[in-house]
Protein backbone atom coordinates (compact mmCIF):
# COMPACT_ATOMS: atom_id res chain seq x y z
CA UNK A 1 0.00 0.00 0.00
CA UNK A 2 1.39 3.48 -1.24
CA UNK A 3 1.76 6.28 1.46
CA UNK A 4 -0.69 8.20 -0.12
CA UNK A 5 -3.51 5.40 0.04
CA UNK A 6 -2.74 5.40 3.97
CA UNK A 7 -3.19 8.52 4.38
CA UNK A 8 -6.33 8.55 2.51
CA UNK A 9 -7.75 5.67 4.60
CA UNK A 10 -6.63 7.32 7.59
CA UNK A 11 -8.60 10.49 7.27
CA UNK A 12 -10.95 8.55 6.25
CA UNK A 13 -11.48 6.65 9.81
CA UNK A 14 -10.88 9.54 11.58
CA UNK A 15 -13.71 11.33 10.07
CA UNK A 16 -15.74 8.23 10.99
CA UNK A 17 -14.73 7.93 13.71
CA UNK A 18 -15.41 12.30 14.92
CA UNK A 19 -19.08 11.65 13.41
CA UNK A 20 -19.88 8.50 15.51
CA UNK A 21 -18.62 10.60 18.26
CA UNK A 22 -20.62 13.68 17.63
CA UNK A 23 -23.88 11.43 17.19
CA UNK A 24 -23.14 10.09 20.24
CA UNK A 25 -22.66 13.18 22.31
CA UNK A 26 -25.42 14.78 20.44
CA UNK A 27 -27.99 12.32 21.51
CA UNK A 28 -26.75 12.01 25.07
CA UNK A 29 -29.32 12.50 27.97
CA UNK A 30 -29.92 16.58 28.64
CA UNK A 31 -28.24 17.86 31.62
CA UNK A 32 -29.89 19.52 34.57
CA UNK A 33 -29.56 23.02 33.30
CA UNK A 34 -30.59 21.66 29.85
CA UNK A 35 -33.92 21.09 31.73
CA UNK A 36 -34.10 23.97 33.62
CA UNK A 37 -34.18 26.41 30.72
CA UNK A 38 -36.30 23.85 28.71
CA UNK A 39 -39.01 24.36 31.11
CA UNK A 40 -37.77 28.24 31.97
CA UNK A 41 -38.48 28.69 28.10
CA UNK A 42 -40.36 26.25 25.97
CA UNK A 43 -38.75 27.28 22.68
CA UNK A 44 -35.38 25.20 22.93
CA UNK A 45 -32.70 25.31 20.35
CA UNK A 46 -32.54 23.16 17.41
CA UNK A 47 -30.03 20.46 16.86
CA UNK A 48 -26.92 21.97 14.53
CA UNK A 49 -25.95 18.61 13.91
CA UNK A 50 -22.35 16.95 14.33
CA UNK A 51 -20.14 20.58 13.49
CA UNK A 52 -23.11 22.27 16.21
CA UNK A 53 -21.84 19.49 18.80
CA UNK A 54 -18.23 19.54 18.50
CA UNK A 55 -18.06 23.44 18.66
CA UNK A 56 -20.09 22.81 22.09
CA UNK A 57 -17.48 20.52 23.23
CA UNK A 58 -14.54 22.53 22.03
CA UNK A 59 -16.17 26.42 22.90
CA UNK A 60 -14.99 25.93 26.99
CA UNK A 61 -11.01 25.42 26.06
CA UNK A 62 -11.18 28.12 23.41
CA UNK A 63 -12.85 30.86 25.39
CA UNK A 64 -9.58 33.39 24.29
CA UNK A 65 -10.59 32.76 20.95
CA UNK A 66 -14.57 32.79 21.28
CA UNK A 67 -14.60 36.20 23.18
CA UNK A 68 -12.50 37.80 20.36
CA UNK A 69 -15.24 36.01 17.92
CA UNK A 70 -18.23 38.08 19.63
CA UNK A 71 -16.83 41.92 18.83
CA UNK A 72 -19.98 43.75 19.15
CA UNK A 73 -20.93 45.44 15.78
CA UNK A 74 -23.27 45.88 13.36
CA UNK A 75 -22.21 42.62 11.61
CA UNK A 76 -22.83 40.95 15.11
CA UNK A 77 -26.51 42.34 15.43
CA UNK A 78 -27.04 41.13 12.38
CA UNK A 79 -25.63 37.35 12.55
CA UNK A 80 -27.94 37.67 16.01
CA UNK A 81 -30.51 38.55 14.10
CA UNK A 82 -30.83 35.96 11.98
CA UNK A 83 -29.92 33.27 14.14
CA UNK A 84 -32.79 34.57 16.44
CA UNK A 85 -35.16 33.96 13.03
CA UNK A 86 -33.44 30.75 12.41
CA UNK A 87 -34.92 29.70 16.21
CA UNK A 88 -31.37 29.18 17.43
CA UNK A 89 -29.66 30.69 20.45
CA UNK A 90 -28.02 34.07 19.99
CA UNK A 91 -24.55 33.37 20.72
CA UNK A 92 -22.62 35.04 17.79
CA UNK A 93 -19.28 33.48 19.49
CA UNK A 94 -20.31 29.91 19.08
CA UNK A 95 -21.85 30.81 15.58
CA UNK A 96 -18.44 32.38 14.37
CA UNK A 97 -16.83 29.38 16.07
CA UNK A 98 -18.95 27.31 13.68
CA UNK A 99 -17.87 28.68 10.55
CA UNK A 100 -14.23 28.18 11.56
CA UNK A 101 -14.73 24.33 12.15
CA UNK A 102 -17.28 23.98 9.19
CA UNK A 103 -14.11 25.85 6.86
CA UNK A 104 -11.73 23.35 8.40
CA UNK A 105 -14.00 20.68 7.40
CA UNK A 106 -14.41 22.21 4.02
CA UNK A 107 -10.45 22.74 3.47
CA UNK A 108 -9.93 18.68 5.10
CA UNK A 109 -12.18 17.97 1.90
CA UNK A 110 -10.32 19.36 -0.61
CA UNK A 111 -7.65 17.52 0.73
CA UNK A 112 -8.81 14.33 0.59
CA UNK A 113 -9.69 15.21 -3.00
CA UNK A 114 -6.28 16.26 -3.38
CA UNK A 115 -5.12 12.89 -2.13
CA UNK A 116 -7.40 11.28 -4.53
CA UNK A 117 -5.72 12.72 -7.23
CA UNK A 118 -2.32 11.92 -5.99
CA UNK A 119 -3.06 8.29 -5.59
CA UNK A 120 -4.67 8.30 -9.27
CA UNK A 121 -2.02 10.28 -10.94
CA UNK A 122 0.88 10.17 -9.02
CA UNK A 123 1.41 14.17 -9.14
CA UNK A 124 -0.67 17.46 -8.87
CA UNK A 125 0.28 20.62 -9.50
CA UNK A 126 0.43 22.74 -5.46
CA UNK A 127 -1.46 25.74 -6.56
CA UNK A 128 -4.17 23.53 -7.88
CA UNK A 129 -4.06 21.32 -4.67
CA UNK A 130 -4.02 25.05 -2.81
CA UNK A 131 -6.95 25.92 -4.85
CA UNK A 132 -9.25 22.54 -4.14
CA UNK A 133 -9.00 23.33 -0.37
CA UNK A 134 -9.62 27.15 -0.81
CA UNK A 135 -12.93 25.85 -2.81
CA UNK A 136 -14.16 23.35 -0.16
CA UNK A 137 -13.64 25.94 2.84
CA UNK A 138 -15.36 28.23 0.35
CA UNK A 139 -18.47 25.97 -0.59
CA UNK A 140 -18.69 24.95 3.16
CA UNK A 141 -19.31 28.26 4.60
CA UNK A 142 -21.68 28.86 2.03
CA UNK A 143 -23.48 26.17 2.66
CA UNK A 144 -23.96 27.19 6.07
CA UNK A 145 -25.14 30.44 5.36
CA UNK A 146 -27.78 28.87 3.41
CA UNK A 147 -28.72 26.46 5.62
CA UNK A 148 -29.45 29.44 8.40
CA UNK A 149 -31.40 31.16 5.75
CA UNK A 150 -33.55 27.53 5.01
CA UNK A 151 -33.79 27.06 8.70
CA UNK A 152 -35.64 30.77 8.60
CA UNK A 153 -37.92 30.01 5.74
CA UNK A 154 -38.90 26.99 7.55
CA UNK A 155 -39.40 28.09 10.50
CA UNK A 156 -41.81 31.13 9.01
CA UNK A 157 -44.17 29.06 6.94
CA UNK A 158 -45.01 27.26 10.22
CA UNK A 159 -45.22 30.29 12.26
CA UNK A 160 -47.55 31.83 8.92
CA UNK A 161 -49.57 28.01 9.38
CA UNK A 162 -49.98 29.09 12.74
CA UNK A 163 -51.01 32.37 13.31
CA UNK A 164 -54.91 32.05 12.33
CA UNK A 165 -55.27 29.70 15.16
CA UNK A 166 -53.39 31.91 17.74
CA UNK A 167 -54.87 35.14 16.43
CA UNK A 168 -58.40 33.64 17.09
CA UNK A 169 -57.48 32.45 20.64
CA UNK A 170 -56.22 35.62 21.33
CA UNK A 171 -59.68 37.00 20.63
CA UNK A 172 -61.77 34.90 22.21
CA UNK A 173 -59.18 35.13 25.52
CA UNK A 174 -59.51 39.32 25.03
CA UNK A 175 -63.40 39.05 24.24
CA UNK A 176 -63.60 36.74 27.90
CA UNK A 177 -62.07 39.69 29.49
CA UNK A 178 -58.60 38.61 30.00
CA UNK A 179 -55.97 41.08 29.84
CA UNK A 180 -53.13 41.02 26.70
CA UNK A 181 -50.71 39.71 28.83
CA UNK A 182 -52.78 37.02 30.77
CA UNK A 183 -54.62 36.22 26.93
CA UNK A 184 -50.73 36.01 25.57
CA UNK A 185 -49.80 33.60 28.73
CA UNK A 186 -53.25 31.36 28.16
CA UNK A 187 -52.64 31.17 24.70
CA UNK A 188 -48.75 30.32 25.03
CA UNK A 189 -49.35 27.26 27.44
CA UNK A 190 -52.53 25.83 25.52
CA UNK A 191 -51.17 25.93 21.88
CA UNK A 192 -47.90 24.36 20.79
CA UNK A 193 -45.54 25.54 18.09
CA UNK A 194 -43.04 28.07 16.84
CA UNK A 195 -45.51 30.74 17.81
CA UNK A 196 -46.48 29.56 21.14
CA UNK A 197 -42.86 29.61 22.17
CA UNK A 198 -42.20 32.98 20.83
CA UNK A 199 -45.58 34.11 23.01
CA UNK A 200 -44.09 32.23 26.38
CA UNK A 201 -40.85 34.64 25.50
CA UNK A 202 -42.65 37.76 25.43
CA UNK A 203 -44.45 36.63 28.22
CA UNK A 204 -41.41 36.06 30.30
CA UNK A 205 -39.73 39.36 28.85
CA UNK A 206 -42.74 41.36 30.38
CA UNK A 207 -42.53 39.47 33.88
CA UNK A 208 -39.05 40.57 33.95
CA UNK A 209 -39.59 43.82 33.49
CA UNK A 210 -39.53 44.56 29.78
CA UNK A 211 -42.57 46.99 28.73
CA UNK A 212 -45.56 45.02 27.11
CA UNK A 213 -44.45 47.19 23.76
CA UNK A 214 -40.99 46.87 23.97
CA UNK A 215 -41.80 43.13 24.33
CA UNK A 216 -44.04 42.50 21.13
CA UNK A 217 -41.93 44.51 19.37
CA UNK A 218 -38.92 42.25 20.21
CA UNK A 219 -41.18 39.35 19.71
CA UNK A 220 -41.70 41.05 15.35
CA UNK A 221 -37.75 41.39 15.18
CA UNK A 222 -37.63 37.80 16.32
CA UNK A 223 -40.16 36.45 13.68
CA UNK A 224 -39.01 35.33 10.37
CA UNK A 225 -42.29 36.01 9.42
CA UNK A 226 -44.01 38.82 7.81
CA UNK A 227 -47.40 38.31 8.73
CA UNK A 228 -46.67 37.51 12.24
CA UNK A 229 -44.57 40.96 12.51
CA UNK A 230 -47.71 42.51 10.87
CA UNK A 231 -50.04 41.11 13.34
CA UNK A 232 -47.50 42.24 16.03
CA UNK A 233 -47.79 45.63 14.81
CA UNK A 234 -51.08 45.52 14.89
CA UNK A 235 -51.81 44.79 18.41
CA UNK A 236 -48.99 47.54 19.41
CA UNK A 237 -50.94 50.26 17.30
CA UNK A 238 -54.74 48.89 18.81
CA UNK A 239 -53.16 49.24 22.38
CA UNK A 240 -51.56 52.36 21.88
CA UNK A 241 -54.47 54.09 20.14
CA UNK A 242 -57.16 52.52 22.52
CA UNK A 243 -59.15 50.17 19.83
CA UNK A 244 -61.40 47.32 21.13
CA UNK A 245 -58.33 44.70 20.91
CA UNK A 246 -60.91 41.98 20.26
CA UNK A 247 -62.31 43.12 16.64
CA UNK A 248 -58.74 43.77 15.80
CA UNK A 249 -57.35 39.89 16.47
CA UNK A 250 -60.47 38.72 14.95
CA UNK A 251 -59.94 41.38 11.74
CA UNK A 252 -55.90 40.39 11.74
CA UNK A 253 -57.02 36.33 12.45
CA UNK A 254 -59.45 36.61 8.86
CA UNK A 255 -56.75 38.44 7.08
CA UNK A 256 -54.06 35.70 8.07
CA UNK A 257 -56.47 32.93 7.21
CA UNK A 258 -57.28 34.43 3.72
CA UNK A 259 -53.50 35.14 2.74
CA UNK A 260 -52.89 31.24 3.55
CA UNK A 261 -55.86 30.43 1.32
CA UNK A 262 -53.54 33.16 -0.80
CA UNK A 263 -50.16 31.22 -0.59
CA UNK A 264 -52.55 27.47 -0.75
CA UNK A 265 -53.35 28.57 -4.18
CA UNK A 266 -50.29 30.00 -5.44
CA UNK A 267 -47.99 26.49 -3.87
CA UNK A 268 -51.03 25.00 -6.06
CA UNK A 269 -50.24 26.60 -9.06
CA UNK A 270 -46.35 26.48 -8.63
CA UNK A 271 -46.91 22.40 -8.85
CA UNK A 272 -49.51 22.41 -11.52
CA UNK A 273 -46.18 21.51 -13.26
CA UNK A 274 -44.99 18.79 -11.67
CA UNK A 275 -47.89 16.92 -11.56
CA UNK A 276 -48.18 17.09 -15.53
CA UNK A 277 -44.53 15.25 -15.32
CA UNK A 278 -46.23 11.67 -14.72
CA UNK A 279 -48.90 12.34 -17.07
CA UNK A 280 -46.42 13.47 -19.80
CA UNK A 281 -43.83 10.98 -19.53
CA UNK A 282 -45.30 8.01 -17.66
CA UNK A 283 -49.01 7.66 -18.51
CA UNK A 284 -48.87 9.23 -22.01
CA UNK A 285 -46.26 7.06 -23.83
CA UNK A 286 -48.23 3.64 -22.38
CA UNK A 287 -51.18 5.18 -23.78
CA UNK A 288 -50.23 5.44 -27.16
CA UNK A 289 -48.13 2.76 -27.64
CA UNK A 290 -51.19 0.63 -26.57
CA UNK A 291 -53.34 2.15 -29.25
CA UNK A 292 -50.69 2.41 -31.86
CA UNK A 293 -49.29 -1.31 -31.79
CA UNK A 294 -51.67 -3.02 -32.91
CA UNK A 295 -52.03 -1.50 -36.48
CA UNK A 296 -48.06 -1.74 -36.54
CA UNK A 297 -47.78 -4.99 -35.71
CA UNK A 298 -50.83 -6.10 -38.70
CA UNK A 299 -48.64 -4.00 -40.96
CA UNK A 300 -46.78 -6.02 -43.31
CA UNK A 301 -43.40 -4.50 -43.64
CA UNK A 302 -41.67 -6.76 -46.02
CA UNK A 303 -41.10 -5.57 -49.47
CA UNK A 304 -41.86 -7.99 -52.30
Amino acid sequence: MSASAGALLGLILAIGVLSVAAGVLAHRRPRLVDRLALRERRRPERQRGPIGVLAEIVQPDLRSITSRLSVEGAGAQRVRERLLRAGLADDVSRYRLERILWAAGGFGAGGVLVLVLLAGRGAVNPIVAVLLAGLGAVIALVWQDRHLTVLANKRAERMDQQLPNVAELLAFAVAAGEPPVAALERVGSTVAGELAGELDQTVADVKGGTGLMAALQGLASRSPSPAVARFVEGIVVATERGTPMAEVLRAQAADARAAGHRRLMETSAKREVLMLTPVVFLVLPIVVVIALFPGIHGLNLTVP
